[in-house]
């Protein structure tokens, strides 16, 4: 187990979801199950999302030809190898499955993962703009980012995004780097498949 979601006290970088402890996670790699010579590689680690019916942190993974995907924390138990199918896992209360089994969600990216993706990828541009002297603070209206999205076993897709207006909505502050207003300053312009083995 990596760590009991419900009794630990997990500290996020204030704004976002991301945890601020990487449990020694980051950097650790294991080879895709269904696509010969895709790679993994653990980038991030976020806080459980509570409405969610499988609770626990989550890991946002990389691939080599740079697609992002996200893990939750009961199948990344497995997958490490820190499980066995059948155990008892101490924060669920319920057999780890199979990997085969309908029960094992795998690598997999819904509407909040793509926020908090997206979010880090803010963050990041950020701080390269604010080491730049051309730069302003704000993040330039009609600003672009490409981001490859696995999501899911057998679907790969080409997200393109772009700035709306980097500041609150509601009064017209900025720069404004909050995620609940994530989606009100970025618009994705088009999602294309993209499969693996193309790029």
């Amino acid at each position: 187990m990596l760590v009991n979601p419900f009794t630990s006290v997990l500290n996020t970088i204030p704004g976002s979801r991301i945890l601020a402890e990487s449990m020694g996670l980051i950097g650790a790699s294991f080879p895709d199950s269904d696509t010969k010579g895709r790679n993994w590689v653990i980038t991030c680690l976020y806080a459980p999302i509570n409405k969610r019916n499988l609770g626990g942190i989550r890991a946002k993974l990389e691939d080599q030809r740079g697609y992002v995907t996200f893990c939750n924390q009961r199948d990344l138990e497995l997958l490490l190898g820190l499980a066995s199918p059948g155990d008892l896992c101490p924060w669920t209360e319920k057999e780890y499955p199979e990997m085969s089994s309908r029960e094992f969600y795998g690598m997999c990216v819904d509407d909040e993962d793509i926020k908090d993706d997206l979010l880090s990828f803010e963050l990041t541009l950020r701080a390269a703009m604010a080491a730049s002297p051309e730069y302003t603070n704000f993040i330039p209206y009609g600003y672009q980012t490409e981001r490859r999205i696995h999501v899911s076993k057998g679907r790969d897709v080409r997200d393109l995004w772009m700035m709306l207006h980097d500041c609150d909505p509601e009064t017209g502050l900025g720069p404004d780097p909050r995620l609940h207003t994530l989606m009100k300053r970025w618009v994705k312009v088009e999602r294309d498949p993209l499969p693996w083995w193309r790029t």
